[in-house]
């Protein structure tokens, strides 16, 4: 089955979810040190929801960068 994504895609899309991973560690550090420092139950359910998005999108647009670099140093192989 050939793939969906052509590794420019994978490459986009992983700046994509690297760059919404920064930016959400850029804005919810700050409350988040305001929701940990509070002894409220729901708030820190909350902070470390945010904080489990954060690292999985960050994760995931990594991942996909060394993908679609390795893609295509496979793909130019092929070809030779």
């Amino acid at each position: 089955m050939p793939p969906r994504l052509t590794a420019r895609q994978l490459f986009i899309t992983g700046i994509v979810l690297t760059a919404a991973g920064a930016t959400l560690a850029l804005i919810t550090d700050g409350w988040l040190t305001l929701i940990f420092t509070s002894a409220d139950l729901p708030f820190a359910i909350a902070g470390t929801i945010a904080t489990l998005v954060r690292e999985i999108t960050m994760t995931l647009g990594l991942v996909l960068i060394g993908v679609s670099t390795l893609s295509r140093v496979i793909h130019e192989r092929e070809r030779d």
